[in-house]
C-alpha cells in the first residue's frame, strides 16, 4: 500500500482565509509546518491540532540548497514510518513554495500517493486587499530570490513574494528600476500581528528606506504605460512597431514594404561593422538597434501579410541553434572548434538537402559582396581537399593571373580582361584564405587609409590639387606614408 503525503496551503496568514478542505486535512494529525512563523499557527493551537516544523532544518544548515533536501528527507521518512504526512506551507502550495518543489521532484510515486490541496495565495490576497483589477492579460508571480530583469513584464499586474528583509528589498528594487520608472507606485503589502494584511503605497525608489520586511512581506506593482518607460526590452520594441504599422500610426512606416527596407537593412549593417572598427560601444549599442528594428519591421509586414511573425523568426533560429549543436542540446561530443565545424557543416547540408558539393557552393548567396562570396565558396571547396598544399602555391596563383591579365591588357578584349581581371582577383583571395585574413575587410581598411593619406595630400598642398602634378602630389603622399598619418 503506497505512502500518503498530503501538502497543505495555509494562506497568507488570516485564520479566516484557511479552507475547509485544509482544515480537516490538518485535524487528521501527523502534520509538519514548513515555519512556526506563520499568522495560523495561534489558530492550530487553540483547535489542539498538534504539529511539528522544520525550522530547526533552517537554523542547523549552511545553505537553502542543504535546508530543503533535510527537509524533504525528514517529510519522506515520517511519511514511510506513520503511513500518512500533512505537510502545511505559507499560501498556496503551488505558487512560489521551493519545498514543494523540491518534493515533489523526488518522489517515487510509485512508493507515494501525493495530494495536494490548494490555499489562498499572498498573490492573490495582496490583489483584493488592494482592490486594484489587474490587467486583462493576467497577473505575474515573481519570487524574490529568484528575480531576474528578464522575467519583469511591465504589461501585465505583477507581485513579488518573500521579499522578508531590508537587503533583499534593496536587490529588488535594483531590479526592478531597470525595468520600471523610479516614482511608479507600488504597494507594500504586510501581514499584523492577527494574520490582517495591510498595504500602504510608496514609489518604487522608496523601497529600501523602510524596515517593515519579514516573512509575510510582498510587493504589488500595477502595470506601467509604455511612454512612462525608460527602459526597454524586445517585447516592448515589437509594441512600438505595432503602434507605427497600426491605422493611426506613422505614414511613412505604414508606406514601408520588404522592398523600400532593403537597402536600409545592407546600410545599417554596415553602420554596425564601422561602429566596430571603431572600437565605439556606444555606437555599436545603437547601430545594432538599427539592426533589430530592421528585423521587427520586416516581421510586422510579413505579419500584416500573412507571411510569418516575430515568432517565426525566433522559432526559426532557436530550433536552427538547438539542432545544429548536439554537443550542447545532444549527446554528440565536439571539444575543439574544428569539431563544432564540421557537424555544423554536416547538419546544414542534411537540412537543406544538398546531395552534392555543388549545391553546396552555389548555396552561398550571390547578394553577398564578391570578396566575401569567393572566400566562402573556397572555404566550402577546401573542405573536400580542392585546396593548394601551401602559402607559396597561393602566391604563385597570384603572379601567374597577373601575367595573364598584363596578355589580355595587351590584346585590348575587354572580355578578356575581365574574365583575367576576376581570375586575379580570385586568386588574390585565396592568398587572404591562407594567410587567414579577411579580404573584404582588408580591402576595406585600405581604402580608409587611402582616404586619410588624401586628406593629408589635401590638407599639405600649397595650391589647389587640379593645379598640382602628379609628382607633386606623390611626394605628399610618400610624406603621410614616412609620417603613419592616420594609421593604426
Amino acid at each position: 500500500m503506497k505512502k500518503k503525503i498530503t501538502i497543505v496551503g495555509l494562506g497568507p496568514g488570516n485564520p479566516d482565509d484557511l479552507t475547509l478542505g485544509a482544515l480537516k486535512a490538518l485535524k487528521r494529525g501527523k502534520t509538519i509546518l514548513r515555519t512556526q512563523m506563520h499568522g495560523v499557527v495561534p489558530f492550530l493551537q487553540e483547535e489542539g491540532i498538534p504539529f511539528s516544523t522544520l525550522d530547526d532544518l533552517y537554523e542547523s544548515s549552511d545553505t537553502f540548497e542543504e535546508a530543503y533536501s533535510a527537509m524533504v528527507e525528514r517529510i519522506v521518512d515520517k511519511a514511510r514510518a506513520a503511513g500518512e504526512v500533512v505537510l502545511g506551507v505559507p499560501g498556496h502550495p503551488m505558487v512560489g513554495e521551493r519545498l514543494v518543489l523540491e518534493l515533489i521532484s523526488s518522489l517515487d510515486r510509485d512508493e507515494f500517493e501525493l495530494s495536494i490541496i490548494p490555499g489562498v495565495g499572498r498573490d492573490g490576497a495582496a490583489t483584493a486587499a488592494i482592490g486594484e483589477m489587474p490587467s486583462p492579460e493576467g497577473l505575474k508571480v515573481l519570487m524574490a530570490p529568484e528575480l531576474v530583469i528578464d522575467n519583469i513584464d511591465t504589461d501585465l499586474a505583477t507581485v513579488v513574494l518573500d521579499i522578508d528583509s531590508p537587503l533583499t528589498a534593496s536587490d529588488v528594487k535594483l531590479h526592478l528600476l531597470r525595468a520600471y520608472p523610479p516614482e511608479h507606485g507600488v504597494y507594500i503589502c504586510k501581514n499584523d500581528e492577527d494574520g490582517r494584511l495591510h498595504h500602504r503605497k510608496i514609489a518604487l525608489h522608496e523601497m529600501d528606506r523602510l524596515e517593515e520586511y519579514d516573512y509575510t512581506t510582498c510587493l504589488y506593482i500595477p502595470p506601467v504605460k509604455l511612454r512612462d518607460l525608460e527602459e526597454f526590452d524586445f517585447r516592448d520594441l515589437v509594441r512600438v512597431m505595432d503602434m507605427l504599422r497600426a491605422p493611426d500610426g506613422c505614414p511613412w512606416d505604414r508606406e514601408q514594404t520588404h522592398e523600400s527596407l532593403r537597402q536600409y537593412l545592407l546600410e545599417e549593417t554596415y553602420e554596425v561593422l564601422e561602429a566596430m572598427d571603431l572600437k565605439d560601444t556606444h555606437k555599436m549599442v545603437e547601430e545594432l538597434g538599427d539592426v533589430l528594428l530592421q528585423v521587427v519591421f520586416h516581421a510586422r509586414i510579413g505579419s500584416e501579410h500573412g507571411e510569418f511573425d516575430i515568432r517565426d523568426i525566433t522559432t526559426g533560429i532557436c530550433r536552427k541553434m538547438i539542432e545544429r549543436h548536439p554537443h550542447i542540446f545532444g549527446d554528440v561530443k565536439a571539444e575543439t572548434s574544428k569539431q563544432v565545424l564540421d557537424n555544423w557543416e554536416k547538419i546544414k547540408k542534411k537540412e537543406k538537402g544538398l546531395r552534392s558539393h555543388t549545391q553546396i557552393l552555389k548555396d552561398i548567396p550571390p547578394v553577398l559582396p564578391a570578396l566575401m562570396r569567393a572566400y566562402k565558396v573556397q572555404k566550402k571547396a577546401a573542405l573536400v581537399g580542392f585546396d593548394w598544399d601551401k602559402t607559396e602555391d597561393a602566391v604563385n596563383k597570384v603572379k601567374e593571373e597577373l601575367l595573364e591579365l598584363e596578355d589580355a591588357y595587351r590584346s585590348g578584349k575587354q572580355d578578356k580582361i575581365d574574365e583575367e581581371l576576376g581570375d586575379l582577383l580570385f586568386s588574390v583571395v585565396n592568398v587572404a584564405r591562407f594567410l587567414k585574413a579577411e579580404p573584404e575587410l582588408s580591402l576595406r581598411a585600405t581604402t580608409e587609409k587611402f582616404i586619410r593619406r588624401f586628406e593629408y595630400i589635401e590638407k599639405m598642398a600649397p595650391r589647389p590639387l587640379e593645379e598640382m602634378s602628379l609628382e607633386d602630389m606623390d611626394k605628399l603622399w610618400n610624406e603621410a606614408k614616412m609620417a603613419k598619418f592616420g594609421d593604426f
